[in-house]
This record gives C-alpha cells, sequence and structure tokens, in this order.
C-alpha cells in the first residue's frame, strides 16, 4: 500500500526541460558499436532477424581469427573518440591511406591465415571495412557530430503574471507603470 503511494506522488515537473528524457541519447547515437557489430555480422556472413537475433546466410569470409584481426584494427577508427573530434580536411586522407594500407598488407600476408577463399571474399572484407573508417572520420570531419550536439539545447521560460493586482492610491500617480 505504501509502494502505491509513493509512485502516485511521483509526478515530473509541469515545465521541465523535455531534453531531459533524451539525456542518454548522446552515448547511444555517438556510439559507433553497432556498425562494428553489423561488420562482424558480413564477415561472418550472417543477418540479423526481427528479434536481432543472428542468422547465417552463407559461407564466413574468413575465420574468427581473421574477424578478430580485422575489427580490432578497424576499431582504431571506428570509435566514439573519432566521432567526437575535429579532424580537418588533411587528416581523413591521411587516415584513410594508413588503415587502407595497414588493411591490405594485413589481408595479404594473412589470407591463409585467415582462412580466406577467394579475391572476392578479400574485396568485399577490405571495402567492407574502408567504408565504416570512411563514415565515420566523416562524421569527426570539421566538428560535425561535436558541433550538432553542441548545438542540441533548448531553453524554457516561465511566467506567471497575477491579474489580481490591488493599486493603492500612490501607485495610480506612477507614470511608469
Amino acid at each position: 500500500m505504501e509502494d502505491e503511494n509513493e509512485q502516485q506522488n511521483i509526478k515530473g515537473t509541469p515545465y521541465g526541460n523535455p531534453m531531459q528524457q533524451y539525456g542518454g541519447s548522446i552515448l547511444l547515437l555517438t556510439n559507433p558499436e553497432n556498425e562494428l557489430y553489423k561488420m562482424e555480422l558480413t564477415f561472418r556472413s550472417m543477418s540479423a532477424d526481427k528479434e536481432g537475433l543472428p542468422v547465417t546466410s552463407g559461407i564466413p569470409l574468413m575465420n574468427d581469427h581473421g574477424i578478430n584481426s580485422i575489427i580490432g584494427t578497424v576499431q582504431a577508427i571506428v570509435n566514439q573518440i573519432t566521432v567526437m573530434s575535429n579532424l580537418n580536411k588533411m587528416e581523413v586522407p591521411m587516415l584513410m591511406n594508413f588503415v587502407g594500407d595497414t588493411l591490405a598488407r594485413d589481408l595479404m600476408i594473412n589470407r591463409v591465415t585467415y582462412g580466406i577463399k577467394n579475391f572476392a571474399s578479400r574485396d568485399k572484407i577490405f571495402f567492407t571495412s574502408l567504408a565504416t573508417c570512411f563514415i565515420t572520420l566523416k562524421r569527426g570531419f570539421e566538428e560535425g557530430d561535436r558541433r550538432f550536439w553542441k548545438g542540441s539545447q533548448q531553453e524554457i521560460h516561465t511566467t506567471i503574471e497575477n491579474s489580481n493586482k490591488k493599486s493603492g492610491l500612490m501607485s495610480s500617480l506612477n507614470p511608469w507603470k
């Protein structure tokens, strides 16, 4: 009985900031972990069903060792720090060239170790990794996401007016009223 009374007495403020209910969204919307998970599913030739459970749809592009290695390399760029960065027009191509060279070398040298069966699979792994890195770098280009979140604020002003004012003799003589 006491718990029911406590729940009924808890009410939100009538003029509360609507942004408060989305306060944790910045963490969710700037975190690219979901993209890394999708990449892993692609490497495993899987997709997510309606409930979000992985479903096999073909032969994996590489083995677990290869998947862990490539995702580990890609995580250096695909992370929350990059999303909230301030990258300029010279840094994005430099980082893309560096990660591209690193991945190309890794995929060529470790093709057998990673269990990559054909060139088409290697190309798909390379493209998927680079595309994910590029899009993440673009989010940090010239404060992209940082500028967006900095501008996501709202002001709420509340005014209470009292229409039942009593005025005295002296207030009627006030010319600035």
